[in-house]
């Protein structure tokens, strides 16, 4: 869990986890959270993962094994490994206001029509400069780590999924490939691939923040390559 790792690299830094946020301007409250195995949204990552010098990925990757080690009165010691996490929280997704959504179309070298999914938008990627801002990628990760509640995010979050096949195809990661990876479900590839609807309306979404790890782990591809395809 992501909470794991972050007592951990407290305890390396020999501070206090409730310190760690009250140095780094983050609610007290957000520890109960992660406890309970929630992730931070991109920025707060960024910032923790700047604070212990360590990457985003190490924070959130679960096949990294960390010992935490664990004060009681015989002080003894602990092996605890993080787990996989669904990383599309419980919580609806991030709000963007036009001029981000203007910014996300530019990273991802799309018009704005195409990614709120207007019929007859075509796909462009190269007829569009990419804004290579690491907060437009940190704000298209919040997107897809949250649960769209309406028409606009959910559209957002398909479309942007569809940019992320666009570009696996490009590296030789093709439907057909995909088909073969156990770690991505075949009905939620389908119905980004087709807009068909599965009658388990949880598949009718875009990737979650799971399924791009799972991604960029099988493909060695980092998420601004997923994205912009740079």
């Amino acid at each position: 869990m992501f909470w794991e790792k972050f007592r951990y690299l407290s305890e390396i830094k020999g501070i206090k986890p409730h310190a760690i946020l009250k140095e780094l301007k983050i609610s007290s409250g957000s520890a109960n959270n992660w406890k309970k195995g929630t992730i931070p949204n991109g920025e707060t990552l960024k910032k923790i993962a700047d604070y212990f010098d360590v990457s985003i990925d190490f924070l959130l990757d679960s096949d990294v094994n960390v010992s935490v080690r664990l004060s009681s009165k015989k002080s003894v010691l602990k092996e605890s490994s993080s787990v996989p996490q669904r990383f599309n929280s419980l919580q609806a997704v991030v709000r963007t206001s036009d001029e981000q959504k203007l910014a996300i179309a530019k990273y991802v070298g799309c018009s704005i029509g195409w990614l709120m999914n207007k019929h007859g938008v075509k796909f462009e990627p190269k007829a569009m400069l990419s804004d290579m801002n690491s907060s437009v990628l940190f704000t298209i990760l919040d997107i897809m780590d949250g649960c769209p509640d309406n028409d606009i995010d959910t559209a957002m979050q398909i479309q942007l999924s569809r940019i992320v096949l666009y570009h696996l195809s490009e590296k030789g990661f093709g439907t057909e490939k995909l088909s073969t990876l156990s770690g991505i479900d075949q009905n939620k590839l389908h119905f980004i691939l087709t807009g068909k609807e599965n009658k388990d309306s949880s598949l009718n979404y875009g990737f979650n923040f799971s399924d791009l790890v799972y991604i960029k782990n099988v493909t060695g591809l980092d998420y601004s390559y997923l994205f912009s395809g740079k």
